[in-house]
């Protein structure tokens, strides 16, 4: 994985409301569509490092810092599916340099 100047980077939408419900989750509320996305502890850590447009590979070490034990095979593949998933929904965007 790359972290250069081509690679994407992911920005949240700045209408998106982040409620966290406990130390386990929260939702997202996204005003311009009305859809509520459910997200587990690691959505929403990825969540707030979209709060400045960061890389794939940013975000990853984001989820590396906070949590101790991740299985880094699977992390990178799953970060991009749940990226995609808000990019797809309008809860976050893709910035291109």
């Amino acid at each position: 994985m790359t972290d250069s100047k081509s690679d994407p980077r992911f920005l949240a939408n700045p209408d998106v409301v982040l409620r966290e419900e406990d130390p386990d989750g929260g939702l997202l509320f996204n005003p311009d569509t009305n859809d509520v996305k459910v997200i587990n502890e690691t959505g929403i850590v990825i969540w707030k490092n979209c709060q400045t447009a960061r890389t794939l590979k940013e975000i990853i070490d984001g989820l590396k810092e906070h949590f101790e034990q991740i299985p880094a095979d699977e992390v990178a593949r799953d970060t991009r599916d749940f990226l995609d998933q808000l990019v797809r929904s309008g809860f976050i965007g893709e910035v291109m340099d």
